[in-house]
C-alpha cells in the first residue's frame, strides 16, 4: 500500500451500490458519501505555524503576510497583511486558502 491517497469517482461507486447490491447497506454509503466523510483531505503545508511568514501566489501586490490560525476543515488560513490597508487605513486580514500560500523564509514584515 502506498502513502498516496487513492481517489475514485463517487459516482460510479454509487452507481454500483444502487446496481449490484441495493437496500439499506448501500444507501448508507451513499449518504455517507454525500456528507463528505471519505472526501480527500485539503492540501496543507505543514511547514506554516503560527507567526509564519507567508505570500499569496496569485497577489504577489498583497506583500508578506503573517500566519495565524487554520480553519476548522484546515483548507484555510487566517492571514493578517501588514501592507494591506482596509477602508479605514486598518491592517487587513482574512481567511487564504492554504494552497494558494507560500512560506516565505528571512524576509523582514
Amino acid at each position: 500500500m502506498t502513502d498516496k491517497p487513492r481517489l475514485i469517482d463517487a459516482d460510479k461507486l454509487e452507481r454500483f451500490l444502487e446496481e449490484e447490491i441495493g437496500g439499506l447497506a448501500a444507501k448508507r454509503i451513499e449518504i455517507t458519501i454525500a456528507a463528505g466523510l471519505f472526501d480527500p483531505d485539503p492540501p496543507q503545508q505543514p511547514d506554516i505555524k503560527l507567526w509564519s511568514k507567508v505570500k499569496h501566489k496569485h497577489h504577489p501586490s498583497w506583500g508578506i503576510g503573517i500566519f495565524q490560525e487554520f480553519s476548522k476543515k484546515k483548507d484555510k488560513a487566517l492571514i493578517l497583511w501588514p501592507d494591506r490597508k482596509g477602508m479605514f487605513g486598518d491592517r487587513v486580514i482574512g481567511y487564504c486558502q492554504v494552497e494558494k500560500l507560500q512560506k516565505v523564509e528571512g524576509e523582514e514584515v
